[in-house]
């Protein structure tokens, strides 16, 4: 291989510069050296090697000046304002709200109308990205100028969810708060419909002192169904009684007037107030609907009428025993003319209702006094037959005696008249008004100024064996 013919490169031995080789060339016009010149394998080895190095690391340089010549920039963080994440959910675009939360731009953010993202997509029942916003810090109790929240848009939507997860997180709740149109929370949730969020609604509710629409209606839904528990939640929600759309009458009233039995029972069962007073100025509705002329009077002139009072003139005594059941106050007086349920309710005429106040009285059946005007005569009767008669004497012209059935109500052995200033003996006052029985002058005619004069030992017996409680007819 290191022959003249075959001439190769061989690092490790030297070989001449030129070959004896046949040539082409004209040998005349080529000057050759003289003599023979060696390049040694190592120096020649050396440079090679340098320069492969060289040659390498430029190779390297120029691909790195390459690389960063056309290599894109290293990425900046994008800027998103949260007015983009709001006109993101306004238009629904859901590529441009998923950067938004990805880039963690804040979630509360407002719109002209001072809607929040949160806000929006409860109104447009965008559940899903609602809940995405909850989780990246939207904050729940944000309003929009109306004053309307991400949970009222739910309860108005009615879901139940929904409205758990806003109430869970809310930190500001104000549930009797009103929008500017007059709506709050309660209202949403009866507009949407779904029984557990109107009863949280009203759950949440403070002591209010006097009834909303919100409340009336939801009271009337509760009635209509039958929930007594809702029933019971919004009248212990009220200082107030509740009272009809638009009137100023209790509801309890009203249904005592029109002898609405379901009605009274059920409000009185769920905690209704039974000393439930009247206004002092009550609905011509209202009025229109007692049936008693004198009842209509004393609820017209005078203050303070309790239902009790209500039910003892309209002689209801189902309804007079299960207000006294519930606790009213029988002691407690009208304002003006200081009127008791047990004046009201003998002066109405309705002895039933009297005995029962009085907490006494026989049974007609059993026993009662028959005075007759015409023959001037008092009978006492027991268990139906008459057993004793005697005479007596009534009210002569301009005093006559009143016709009507009465009570003895309170009794007193020695009374004396402070209209008339004269005794009154063994003294039986008829349904707490000014006249009654008593010992007196008995000339077998009309003769008294209104009551009933009865000879001494009549009147004696009288006092002694008729109890208080006792129906006296004068007829």
């Amino acid at each position: 291989m290191d022959s003249t013919e075959h001439a190769m490169f061989n690092w490790l031995r030297p070989i001449p510069v030129y070959s004896k080789a046949p040539s082409q060339f004209n040998r005349a016009s080529v000057n050759l050296p003289d003599r023979i010149h060696l390049v040694s394998g190592r120096d020649l080895s050396m440079g090679v090697s340098r320069r492969r190095i060289i040659f390498q690391a430029g190779v390297v340089f120029s691909i790195l000046l390459w690389a960063t010549a056309i290599a894109p920039e290293p990425p900046a963080r994008i800027s998103i304002s949260p007015g983009e994440l709001v006109r993101a959910v306004t238009i629904g675009r859901q590529s441009l709200i998923d950067l938004c939360l990805i880039e963690q731009v804040d979630p509360n953010g407002r719109d002209t109308e001072g809607r929040t993202p949160l806000l929006i997509t409860t109104l447009q029942q965008d559940w899903k990205t609602a809940r995405r916003l909850i989780v990246a810090g939207a904050l729940v109790d944000l309003a929009d100028k109306d004053g309307f929240t991400p949970l009222m848009a739910s309860a108005m939507h009615g879901n139940p969810e929904m409205f758990r997860l806003l109430l869970a997180r809310s930190t500001n709740l104000h549930a009797e708060a009103r929008c500017q149109d007059g709506r709050d929370l309660l209202g949403m949730a009866l507009a949407g419909g779904n029984s557990e969020i109107i009863r949280t609604a009203a759950e949440r509710l403070p002591l209010m002192p006097q009834w909303t629409s919100s409340t009336r209606r939801a009271l009337d839904a509760a009635l209509l169904e039958g929930n007594k528990d809702q029933i019971r939640l919004l009248l212990g929600k009220h200082a107030a009684p509740p009272t009809p759309e638009g009137k100023n009458v209790p509801l309890l009233a009203y249904a005592i007037a029109k002898s609405d039995e379901s009605l009274f029972s059920t409000l009185l069962a769920c905690g209704a107030d039974p000393n439930t007073a009247l206004p002092a100025r009550c609905d011509k509705e209202f009025l229109a609907l007692v049936s008693s002329k004198s009842l209509r009077g004393y609820i017209e002139e005078d203050k303070n009428v309790t239902v009790l009072m209500l039910v003892a003139g309209l002689g209801q005594e189902n309804y007079l025993r299960a207000l006294l059941h519930a606790g009213a106050d029988q002691k407690r007086a009208t304002a003006r003319y200081k009127m008791l349920p047990l004046y009201i309710a003998a002066q109405t005429g309705h002895w039933r209702c009297t005995q029962i106040l009085l907490g006494r009285g026989p049974s007609p059946d059993q026993l009662r006094i028959e005075i007759s005007l015409a023959s001037q005569r008092v009978a006492l009767v027991r268990n139906g037959v008459p057993v004793y008669h005697a005479p007596c004497s009534t009210g002569r012209e301009g005093y006559s005696t009143k016709r009507g059935q009465f009570v003895i109500t309170d009794k007193n052995r020695n009374h004396r008249s402070t209209i008339y200033h004269v005794e009154m003996p063994y003294f039986m006052r008829l349904s707490c008004l000014d006249f009654g029985m008593h010992a007196g002058y008995v000339p077998n005619r009309p003769a008294s100024h209104g009551c009933i004069r009865l000879p001494s030992d009549a009147a004696r017996k009288f006092f002694s064996e008729i109890p208080i409680g006792t129906l006296v007819t004068v007829k």
